[in-house]
Protein backbone atom coordinates (compact mmCIF):
# COMPACT_ATOMS: atom_id res chain seq x y z
CA UNK A 1 0.00 0.00 0.00
CA UNK A 2 1.21 3.49 -1.07
CA UNK A 3 1.85 5.09 2.03
CA UNK A 4 0.12 9.08 2.10
CA UNK A 5 1.96 12.06 1.46
CA UNK A 6 1.31 15.76 1.93
CA UNK A 7 1.81 18.94 0.00
CA UNK A 8 3.72 21.88 1.93
CA UNK A 9 -0.17 23.30 1.70
CA UNK A 10 -1.67 20.49 3.41
CA UNK A 11 1.24 20.06 6.54
CA UNK A 12 1.19 24.17 6.99
CA UNK A 13 -2.45 23.64 7.51
CA UNK A 14 -2.38 20.45 9.59
CA UNK A 15 0.59 21.90 11.74
CA UNK A 16 -0.38 25.52 11.74
CA UNK A 17 3.00 26.59 10.58
CA UNK A 18 3.68 28.83 7.70
CA UNK A 19 4.82 27.30 4.64
CA UNK A 20 7.90 29.16 5.04
CA UNK A 21 8.84 28.41 8.68
CA UNK A 22 8.35 24.99 7.56
CA UNK A 23 11.00 25.48 5.07
CA UNK A 24 13.16 27.08 7.26
CA UNK A 25 12.82 24.24 9.32
CA UNK A 26 14.03 21.68 7.03
CA UNK A 27 16.86 23.98 5.68
CA UNK A 28 18.66 24.71 9.26
CA UNK A 29 17.81 22.03 11.05
CA UNK A 30 17.69 18.62 8.45
CA UNK A 31 14.80 17.41 11.01
CA UNK A 32 12.73 16.77 7.93
CA UNK A 33 13.65 15.65 4.57
CA UNK A 34 10.74 15.48 2.11
CA UNK A 35 10.81 13.86 -0.88
CA UNK A 36 10.55 16.06 -3.96
CA UNK A 37 8.35 15.10 -6.75
CA UNK A 38 9.15 15.51 -10.63
CA UNK A 39 8.33 18.99 -10.75
CA UNK A 40 10.43 19.62 -7.51
CA UNK A 41 7.10 20.11 -5.17
CA UNK A 42 7.71 18.82 -1.71
CA UNK A 43 5.67 15.69 -0.36
CA UNK A 44 5.67 14.79 3.04
CA UNK A 45 4.78 12.05 5.10
CA UNK A 46 2.63 11.37 7.95
CA UNK A 47 5.70 10.94 10.37
CA UNK A 48 7.20 14.16 9.41
CA UNK A 49 3.63 15.95 10.19
CA UNK A 50 3.72 14.29 13.12
CA UNK A 51 7.87 14.99 14.11
CA UNK A 52 6.78 18.89 13.27
CA UNK A 53 3.32 18.73 15.51
CA UNK A 54 6.15 17.27 17.92
CA UNK A 55 8.53 20.37 17.72
CA UNK A 56 5.54 22.86 17.71
CA UNK A 57 4.35 21.30 21.28
CA UNK A 58 7.82 21.55 22.42
CA UNK A 59 7.84 24.95 21.51
CA UNK A 60 5.02 26.14 22.98
CA UNK A 61 6.23 24.54 26.13
CA UNK A 62 9.12 27.12 26.46
CA UNK A 63 11.76 25.91 24.64
CA UNK A 64 13.35 27.57 21.65
CA UNK A 65 12.75 25.93 18.33
CA UNK A 66 17.28 24.63 18.86
CA UNK A 67 16.28 22.98 22.38
CA UNK A 68 13.35 21.73 20.86
CA UNK A 69 15.16 19.89 17.89
CA UNK A 70 17.81 18.67 19.93
CA UNK A 71 15.25 17.86 22.73
CA UNK A 72 14.02 15.55 19.69
CA UNK A 73 16.86 13.81 18.70
CA UNK A 74 17.81 13.17 21.68
CA UNK A 75 14.26 10.77 22.53
CA UNK A 76 13.20 9.78 19.28
CA UNK A 77 14.73 6.13 18.97
CA UNK A 78 12.88 6.11 22.72
CA UNK A 79 9.81 4.46 22.62
CA UNK A 80 7.05 7.46 21.52
CA UNK A 81 3.84 7.57 23.48
CA UNK A 82 0.83 7.02 21.51
CA UNK A 83 -0.21 9.55 19.46
CA UNK A 84 -3.75 9.87 21.28
CA UNK A 85 -1.49 9.94 24.70
CA UNK A 86 0.17 12.83 22.74
CA UNK A 87 -3.28 14.59 22.14
CA UNK A 88 -4.50 13.94 25.70
CA UNK A 89 -0.95 16.01 27.12
CA UNK A 90 -1.67 18.65 24.20
CA UNK A 91 -4.89 19.91 25.10
CA UNK A 92 -4.05 19.60 28.69
CA UNK A 93 -1.40 22.15 28.37
CA UNK A 94 -3.37 24.37 26.02
CA UNK A 95 -6.31 24.55 28.49
CA UNK A 96 -4.41 24.92 31.33
CA UNK A 97 -3.09 28.04 29.23
CA UNK A 98 -6.79 28.68 28.64
CA UNK A 99 -5.43 28.83 24.99
CA UNK A 100 -8.67 28.50 22.74
CA UNK A 101 -6.88 28.94 19.26
CA UNK A 102 -5.22 25.75 20.50
CA UNK A 103 -7.23 23.11 21.77
CA UNK A 104 -9.29 24.08 18.50
CA UNK A 105 -6.41 23.12 16.46
CA UNK A 106 -5.55 20.08 18.16
CA UNK A 107 -9.27 19.00 17.55
CA UNK A 108 -8.80 19.21 14.08
CA UNK A 109 -5.56 17.52 14.06
CA UNK A 110 -6.99 14.61 15.80
CA UNK A 111 -10.09 14.70 13.87
CA UNK A 112 -8.29 14.63 10.84
CA UNK A 113 -5.72 11.57 12.03
CA UNK A 114 -7.99 9.33 14.04
CA UNK A 115 -11.50 10.10 12.23
CA UNK A 116 -14.77 11.20 14.39
CA UNK A 117 -15.55 8.28 16.14
CA UNK A 118 -11.83 7.19 17.74
CA UNK A 119 -11.52 11.07 17.79
CA UNK A 120 -14.91 11.04 20.56
CA UNK A 121 -14.09 7.82 22.44
CA UNK A 122 -10.52 8.21 22.75
CA UNK A 123 -9.64 12.26 22.53
CA UNK A 124 -12.60 14.19 23.21
CA UNK A 125 -14.21 12.20 25.88
CA UNK A 126 -11.10 11.84 28.05
CA UNK A 127 -10.43 14.85 27.68
CA UNK A 128 -13.64 16.59 28.98
CA UNK A 129 -13.42 13.87 31.81
CA UNK A 130 -9.76 15.50 32.91
CA UNK A 131 -11.03 18.76 32.36
CA UNK A 132 -14.38 18.31 34.98
CA UNK A 133 -11.47 16.21 37.34
CA UNK A 134 -9.28 19.23 37.33
CA UNK A 135 -11.38 22.28 37.93
CA UNK A 136 -13.11 20.04 40.81
CA UNK A 137 -9.87 19.87 42.28
CA UNK A 138 -9.53 23.82 41.78
CA UNK A 139 -6.22 22.78 40.20
CA UNK A 140 -7.83 24.92 37.03
CA UNK A 141 -10.30 28.09 37.10
CA UNK A 142 -13.60 28.52 35.91
CA UNK A 143 -11.60 30.41 33.23
CA UNK A 144 -9.87 27.33 31.93
CA UNK A 145 -12.92 24.92 32.41
CA UNK A 146 -14.94 27.53 30.58
CA UNK A 147 -12.81 28.12 27.65
CA UNK A 148 -11.89 24.37 27.30
CA UNK A 149 -15.40 22.97 27.07
CA UNK A 150 -17.06 25.77 24.86
CA UNK A 151 -14.24 25.01 22.58
CA UNK A 152 -15.24 21.42 22.38
CA UNK A 153 -18.60 22.10 22.21
CA UNK A 154 -17.91 24.24 19.33
CA UNK A 155 -16.08 21.83 17.91
CA UNK A 156 -18.48 19.06 17.68
CA UNK A 157 -21.60 21.47 17.05
CA UNK A 158 -19.23 21.94 13.83
CA UNK A 159 -18.84 18.14 13.13
CA UNK A 160 -22.20 17.86 13.50
CA UNK A 161 -23.64 20.16 11.26
CA UNK A 162 -21.19 19.06 8.43
CA UNK A 163 -21.41 15.82 8.53
CA UNK A 164 -23.81 14.33 5.14
CA UNK A 165 -26.58 12.12 6.00
CA UNK A 166 -29.48 11.65 3.11
CA UNK A 167 -32.16 13.63 3.67
CA UNK A 168 -34.76 10.50 4.25
CA UNK A 169 -32.60 8.98 6.76
CA UNK A 170 -34.67 8.72 10.09
CA UNK A 171 -34.66 11.31 12.01
CA UNK A 172 -32.93 11.46 16.04
CA UNK A 173 -34.64 14.61 17.97
CA UNK A 174 -32.17 15.31 21.05
CA UNK A 175 -32.59 17.92 23.87
CA UNK A 176 -31.32 18.18 27.52
CA UNK A 177 -33.57 18.07 30.17
CA UNK A 178 -35.49 21.37 31.50
CA UNK A 179 -33.41 22.80 33.87
CA UNK A 180 -30.31 20.75 31.89
CA UNK A 181 -27.47 23.05 30.25
CA UNK A 182 -24.57 20.52 29.63
CA UNK A 183 -25.36 19.99 26.58
CA UNK A 184 -22.11 18.76 25.04
CA UNK A 185 -23.08 15.03 25.80
CA UNK A 186 -26.21 15.21 23.83
CA UNK A 187 -23.75 16.47 21.11
CA UNK A 188 -21.57 13.71 21.36
CA UNK A 189 -24.48 11.16 21.03
CA UNK A 190 -26.32 12.81 18.01
CA UNK A 191 -22.81 12.76 16.33
CA UNK A 192 -23.06 8.73 17.20
CA UNK A 193 -26.29 8.61 15.60
CA UNK A 194 -25.06 9.98 12.48
CA UNK A 195 -22.46 7.38 12.33
CA UNK A 196 -25.08 5.19 12.36
CA UNK A 197 -27.08 6.55 9.52
CA UNK A 198 -29.89 9.29 11.36
CA UNK A 199 -30.44 12.90 10.40
CA UNK A 200 -30.06 14.54 14.13
CA UNK A 201 -31.93 17.75 15.11
CA UNK A 202 -30.97 19.20 18.90
CA UNK A 203 -32.62 21.46 20.89
CA UNK A 204 -31.39 24.27 22.85
CA UNK A 205 -30.12 23.75 26.74
CA UNK A 206 -33.05 23.65 29.20
CA UNK A 207 -35.77 23.77 27.07
CA UNK A 208 -39.53 24.02 27.90
CA UNK A 209 -41.50 20.50 27.80
CA UNK A 210 -43.54 22.31 25.28
CA UNK A 211 -40.94 22.85 22.70
CA UNK A 212 -39.84 18.93 22.77
CA UNK A 213 -43.61 18.40 22.60
CA UNK A 214 -43.86 20.68 19.56
CA UNK A 215 -40.74 19.42 17.86
CA UNK A 216 -41.67 16.04 17.95
CA UNK A 217 -45.31 16.31 16.67
CA UNK A 218 -43.20 18.77 13.33
CA UNK A 219 -40.30 16.83 12.52
CA UNK A 220 -42.32 13.11 13.48
CA UNK A 221 -38.51 11.55 14.93
CA UNK A 222 -37.85 7.73 15.43
CA UNK A 223 -36.01 8.13 18.34
CA UNK A 224 -35.87 11.14 21.13
CA UNK A 225 -33.13 11.23 23.19
CA UNK A 226 -32.80 13.41 26.72
CA UNK A 227 -29.80 13.79 28.71
CA UNK A 228 -29.68 14.68 32.67
CA UNK A 229 -26.37 15.45 33.60
CA UNK A 230 -26.72 17.11 36.60
CA UNK A 231 -29.68 17.11 39.38
CA UNK A 232 -31.40 20.50 38.61
CA UNK A 233 -34.05 18.60 36.51
CA UNK A 234 -34.93 16.31 39.13
CA UNK A 235 -34.63 18.80 41.82
CA UNK A 236 -36.03 21.82 40.44
CA UNK A 237 -38.10 20.86 37.04
CA UNK A 238 -39.68 16.91 38.75
CA UNK A 239 -42.99 18.37 37.03
CA UNK A 240 -41.58 18.90 33.54
CA UNK A 241 -40.15 15.03 34.02
CA UNK A 242 -43.30 13.66 34.64
CA UNK A 243 -44.66 15.58 31.78
CA UNK A 244 -42.20 14.09 29.14
CA UNK A 245 -43.06 10.58 30.51
CA UNK A 246 -46.18 10.71 29.78
CA UNK A 247 -45.26 12.23 26.44
CA UNK A 248 -43.46 9.09 25.52
CA UNK A 249 -46.15 7.12 26.63
CA UNK A 250 -48.45 8.89 24.29
CA UNK A 251 -45.94 7.88 21.20
CA UNK A 252 -45.79 4.35 21.49
CA UNK A 253 -44.16 4.08 18.01
CA UNK A 254 -41.03 6.61 18.59
CA UNK A 255 -38.26 4.98 21.15
CA UNK A 256 -37.45 7.78 24.08
CA UNK A 257 -34.42 6.97 25.95
CA UNK A 258 -32.71 9.47 28.87
CA UNK A 259 -29.50 9.11 30.22
CA UNK A 260 -26.96 11.12 32.13
CA UNK A 261 -25.07 10.88 35.51
CA UNK A 262 -28.12 13.06 37.21
CA UNK A 263 -30.65 10.75 35.47
CA UNK A 264 -29.44 7.45 36.68
CA UNK A 265 -29.27 8.67 40.13
CA UNK A 266 -33.24 9.44 39.88
CA UNK A 267 -34.40 6.97 37.34
CA UNK A 268 -35.92 4.57 39.76
CA UNK A 269 -37.24 7.17 42.04
CA UNK A 270 -38.98 8.85 39.33
CA UNK A 271 -40.50 5.50 38.29
CA UNK A 272 -39.41 6.30 34.76
CA UNK A 273 -40.78 3.11 32.06
CA UNK A 274 -41.61 4.86 29.14
CA UNK A 275 -38.19 6.89 28.65
CA UNK A 276 -36.33 4.00 28.94
CA UNK A 277 -32.49 4.33 31.08
CA UNK A 278 -29.28 4.32 28.20
CA UNK A 279 -25.81 5.00 29.22
CA UNK A 280 -24.33 4.18 25.47
CA UNK A 281 -25.03 4.39 22.06
CA UNK A 282 -25.38 1.29 22.27
CA UNK A 283 -28.24 0.95 24.24
CA UNK A 284 -30.17 3.23 21.94
CA UNK A 285 -28.65 1.58 18.63
CA UNK A 286 -27.37 -2.07 19.37
CA UNK A 287 -24.61 -3.12 17.11
CA UNK A 288 -27.02 -5.66 15.51
CA UNK A 289 -28.88 -2.64 14.68
CA UNK A 290 -26.12 -1.42 12.56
Amino acid sequence: MTKKTYSIQQVSSLTNLSKQLIRKWEDRYQIIQPDRLDNGYRVYTEDEVQTLMQLKQYINSGMTIKQAVDHYIKNKDIPEADPVSFFHKALIQAGTEANEHEILHLLEQAHHKFGVEKLIQDIVVPFLHEVGQLWCEKAWGEYQEAISSQTVRDFLSHIRRHFFVPDDAPLALGSCLPGERHEIPMQILLIQCMLRGYRTLMLGPSPAPTAIQSAIALKKPAIVLLTGSTEIAYNEFAQSVHTLEKLAQVHEHISFFIGGAGTEQFYEQFQLKALKLARTIEDILPPANL
